[in-house]
């Protein structure tokens, strides 16, 4: 299998956890919080093999349990600005970086990470990286560059979750989770008040995504289409059937909606869609590089060093016989591949 780490997604993540855990306020407490949340879950995720901790169980048991071990470790991380995306729309993420919680502590993170890109170099994994490029993108392009591999990707990041299929599957850290095929709608589908899931095809979740936009990325959708309209029209129709005939999305949810028949009808809906599928298509994405040809460093094993290095860190959580093995493993991969 190969696994597939959302780099900054996991620094940022790691931070947030062990900031007040390590009751973290100057700088150098603050990187240091980012740096080890970030290490943390890199290792552990190779020791577990992708999958979820299993309670009262050591960490390599749920490697063990899966059955599948991990061939090949890549982890992906932002550089920069996403330039791509807003050379299409100006205001893409633009909201997050006037976000105290952001700004303030986004030089400690992206510290954190460059160490950790450092102390990658003795470690057997792939580490993807491009100038004003997504990591998002970079991933996709990993995950679907050979069309019969086993790919998991560990990510919080629900735009990933478009890509999931036989063969792909996404483990959310926080949840503790994978999601699969079988999983997919249960993870997928909005809930309306009383927890009812509003399930619709598999195939149709990037134009979910497309029609109810992305808060977080400051992507706006359809006016006036929220999470469960966009899931209850797409459970009955493709999108385009309802920029085709507007009138059809009164019929799908079972009385007259004149406002939302007349959004899409209107030039800012089909513009919206034509917009938002460019941006969040991860396909497309992928497609744009022919190859990661000056993006990607392959690292080689090193096994004093890393030894060296886990121990100055003080990685607490994870012993470092568990975490050596599980590189160990790695590295015997590669040098068969090679």
């Amino acid at each position: 299998m190969r696994l597939l780490a959302d780099g900054n997604n996991m620094a940022w993540a790691g931070f947030h956890a062990l900031r007040r855990a390590m009751d973290a306020e100057t700088p150098e407490q603050k990187t240091r919080a980012a740096l080890l949340g970030l290490t943390q879950s890199v290792l552990g995720l190779a020791v577990r093999g992708g999958e979820p901790p299993v309670p009262g169980r050591p960490p390599e048991a749920a490697a063990t349990l899966a059955g599948n071990p991990v061939r090949r470790l890549a982890i992906a991380f932002d550089e920069g600005r996403p330039l791509r995306r807003r050379t299409i729309f100006p205001t893409y993420q633009l909201s997050r970086e006037s976000n105290p919680a952001f700004a303030e502590n986004e030089a400690f993170v992206l510290d954190a990470i460059a160490q950790f890109m450092e102390a990658a170099r003795a470690l057997p994994i792939d580490v993807a990286r491009g100038i004003n490029t997504e990591a998002d993108d970079l991933i996709a392009f990993m995950a679907l560059e050979e069309p019969d591999a086993i790919v998991r990707i560990a990510s919080t990041d629900r735009d990933f979750l478009q890509l999931v299929s036989d063969r792909l599957t996404i483990y959310s850290p926080v949840k503790r989770v994978v999601i699969d095929v079988a999983a997919f709608a249960d993870a997928a589908a909005p809930r309306t008040a009383d927890g009812t899931p509003i399930v619709f095809p598999r195939e149709r979740y990037l134009d979910y995504r497309v029609a109810s936009g992305d808060a977080s990325d400051d992507l706006p959708g359809i006016p006036g289409v929220g999470t469960i309209t966009a899931a209850r029209l797409l459970a009955d129709a493709p999108l385009d059937d309802y920029l085709d005939d507007p009138g059809l999305a009164s019929k799908t949810l079972g009385r007259r909606n004149a406002k939302l028949e007349a959004a899409l009808a209107g030039d800012d809906a089909r513009n919206a869609v034509a917009r938002n599928r460019v941006l969040m298509d991860l396909r497309a994405a992928a497609a744009r590089y022919p190859s990661l040809d000056g993006m990607l460093e392959r690292h080689n094993w090193d096994e004093t060093t890393f030894r060296t290095w886990f121990t100055d860190q003080r990685i607490a959580g994870l012993e470092l016989d568990v975490a050596m093995r599980a590189m160990e493993s790695l590295a015997k991969y590669r040098e068969g591949a090679d």
